[in-house]
């Protein structure tokens, strides 16, 4: 959903089995909150699934943090001309003046395997499991008064600072960004000095593994425009309020989710102090067929898994993005 925002600076993906070497059991899905523009995350829905192919099957969490290191270097090497302009939305297409010194985004991706889920988070998108029906967070928000966050700010010569209108208080890196992560934003990440891991706005991700249960029913995706209005379990119970009509009835499960939407989406900005005026993108995946874990707790990768998660190939196109319409 546009919302209020002038244009859609969203951006996703939905595949059913990620290409590359020993990646066929792995489905991913991914929200990019754009900022700045639109062209970073539209430039991720492309590449990022590609890069994360590239990478060790065996190893999930160095193949995504690979990943979305590279993106980076891919937007520094190309500046402009980084997306061909006459086969993608480009940077340095006609009328656009885009360039990822200024243009970023955040990035969340969640792969599903039989046993597992493996997050990677860059950013204030969010994913959230319903695991017998209570919420359990996937990621956690990367924003600028977090005390890591805040210490790698200040140690790459930056600052944070406190801005409030009303009751709504944010805190923005020098002034501008107001999380401290992302893909793209460039200008933040010029310390030669430093690595990737360490610049003022970092790529890096997080990336927790969490062994799939039996009672894990669905997981939410989304950007922050939905989590600036609904908390984790409102969102969860938002879903399972609606669900069971939908599945009996047959109706699109994207339905549920524009229901969401219409929800968040502010009636009037001036009553709600800005909130509910951002872009909105959320995304809901159902778990089905029995895991093979147990556990709730984050664990380690320890090499490949054995067989394949469920998913329904009937909501995937052949390119392998989701079969959905704007709302």
């Amino acid at each position: 959903m546009q919302g209020w925002r002038v244009r859609m600076e969203d951006a996703h993906f939905a595949i059913g089995a990620l290409e590359g070497d020993g990646w066929a059991d792995t489905a991913a899905f991914a929200v990019m909150d754009g900022h700045g523009g639109k062209e970073v995350a539209e430039y991720c829905q492309e590449h990022l699934p590609l890069q994360i192919g590239r990478g060790p099957s065996h190893d999930a969490r160095a193949a995504m943090i690979t990943a979305f290191e590279h993106i980076d270097e891919l937007l520094e090497e190309g500046g402009e001309d980084a997306i061909n302009p006459s086969s993608f939305y480009g940077f340095g297409s006609s009328g656009s003046g885009a360039h990822p010194d200024w243009v970023g985004c955040t990035a969340i991706v969640c792969l599903v395997r039989r046993d597992v889920f493996i997050v990677a988070n860059a950013g204030d998108s969010r994913a959230v499991l319903s695991r017998r029906k209570q919420a359990v967070p996937l990621s956690e928000d990367h924003k600028p008064n977090l005390p890591r966050e805040k210490d790698r700010i200040q140690r790459a010569g930056g600052h944070v600072e406190r801005q409030q209108v009303g009751t709504n208080v944010q805190y923005r890196v020098n002034g501008n960004l107001n999380l401290s992560r992302s893909i793209g934003d460039l200008e933040y990440k010029k310390n030669r000095d430093i690595p990737a891991c360490e610049q003022m706005i970092s790529a890096t991700p997080d990336v927790h593994v969490f062994r799939r249960e039996v009672g894990d029913e669905f997981f939410i995706v989304a950007c922050d425009g939905i989590w600036d209005v609904m908390g984790n379990q409102d969102a969860v119970d938002f879903v399972h309020e609606r669900l069971p009509s939908y599945l009996e009835s047959g109706r699109p499960l994207s339905g549920i989710l524009e229901e969401m939407l219409d929800q968040c989406v502010s009636p009037d900005l001036v009553l709600t102090k800005g909130i509910g005026g951002d872009n909105m993108t959320a995304m809901l995946v159902l778990i089905e067929g029995e895991p093979t874990g147990g556990y709730c707790t984050p664990v380690g990768y320890e090499g490949p898994m054995e067989g394949s998660p469920i998913f329904d190939d009937s909501m995937i196109m052949p390119s392998g993005f989701c079969n959905c319409r704007p709302i």
